[in-house]
């Protein structure tokens, strides 16, 4: 179990800056002209043509880097099924050129890798209920046995020999110490990463992070919704050094648009919310989580970043990375040792 959350949690750590490389073709424009965007609502027709009047909008992500293109998700899923290929009803995704309209891009995204990978670390292409379920508590109980590894690794005596054996991995001894090496001294170093990305992950598990049901309804009484593009320019209004929008469209009648503005490319914590009336286009409430007093709305926030290390930048995702790897030789490195345990034991009967 440790070792497939690592496994996929390393992949998953730098999918943003490999998709600027991979998918260059669909995540950019081919030529950026002196021409303005096209409005949202025509934006948004195109892309409900391309996917097709059964497959329901659920988000778009508006950059507001001039070179990027906008992109349309649809997106159903079934909860109580169990494996992966059950959980979609369907994942669409289209690009789009905000300048001409142009269909960029259409993929279905329940088959792209980094999809896959995402649900393999988060419920083992397993779905929500069998899948969330063992990874959560594969992740408690990681996070005791990591408590219990410091234990086992706090030294005896604080000598200079003793403390070398604690510290530093000796390369030029044999399998057996090389292995206990790996084990014992990587394990002791990334300790206090691997307890952020298993705390964080148990944030997300125990649902600590998820928002509640809103008290703010949208006006029934209406019946013409408002202009997307009404309320993509009171957003942008708003916070106009936004990097990018997430605009996500309500499903039920009562619900209010709700548009992310995140203020930088690498950090989600840092973000201002808004939410709008989808018949009038009223702002019924704009938040700044960070900006908010107390510590419980800013560790929310900070949750994904701690996550995945991005709170600290470059530095921290390459810390998470290699947090994410070692964790994932732990049980490899693990194993070796009771295994040699149990063989010595065995001459000795």
């Amino acid at each position: 179990m440790v070792f497939i959350l690592g496994i996929s949690g390393a992949i998953y750590t730098f999918s943003d800056e490999i998709k600027d490389i991979v998918y260059k073709d669909r995540r950019y424009v081919s030529d950026v002209p002196e021409t303005e965007k096209l409005s949202l609502d025509t934006l948004l027709s195109i892309a409900r043509e391309s996917l097709g009047e059964s497959h329901r909008i659920t988000r778009a992500e508006l950059s507001q880097d001039p070179e990027r293109t906008y992109m349309f998700r649809a997106f159903k899923i079934n909860k109580n099924s169990s494996g992966y290929w059950n959980y979609y009803d369907y994942y669409l995704k289209v690009y789009l050129d905000p300048y001409t309209g142009k269909v960029v891009f259409k993929e279905d995204a329940s088959k792209e890798f980094f999809t896959i990978v995402l649900a393999l670390h988060m419920n083992l292409l397993l779905g929500d209920i069998p899948g969330h379920f063992i990874v959560k508590w594969s992740t408690v109980f990681f996070g005791i046995i990591l408590l219990s590894g410091l234990i086992l690794w706090w030294p005896k005596r604080w000598k200079q020999k003793q403390l070398k054996k604690n510290f530093a991995i000796k390369w030029n001894g044999k399998f057996k110490r090389v292995n206990y090496d790996l084990h014992n001294v990587l394990g002791f170093y990334m300790l206090f990463p691997l307890l952020a990305i298993a705390l964080t992950g148990l944030a997300w598990s125990f649902e600590l992070t998820t928002d509640k049901k809103s008290k703010i309804l949208s006006d029934t009484t209406k019946t013409n919704k408002a202009s997307a593009n009404q309320i993509l320019k009171q957003s942008i209004e708003k916070s106009p050094k936004t990097a990018y929008f997430l605009y996500n469209f309500p499903a039920a009648k009562s619900g209010t648009v709700n548009v992310s503005a995140y203020q930088s490319k690498e950090h989600m914590y840092d973000r201002k919310q808004y939410r709008f009336d989808q018949y009038t286009g009223k702002l019924l409430m704009e938040a700044d989580p960070m900006a908010t007093p107390g510590i419980s709305s800013k560790l929310i926030a900070l949750n994904y970043d701690l996550h995945t290390g991005s709170s600290l930048g470059t530095i921290g995702k390459i810390l998470a990375f290699l947090a994410s790897l070692i964790a994932a030789g732990l049980p490899v490195t693990g194993f070796i040792i009771w295994l040699k345990k149990g063989n010595k034991t065995s001459k000795h009967d």
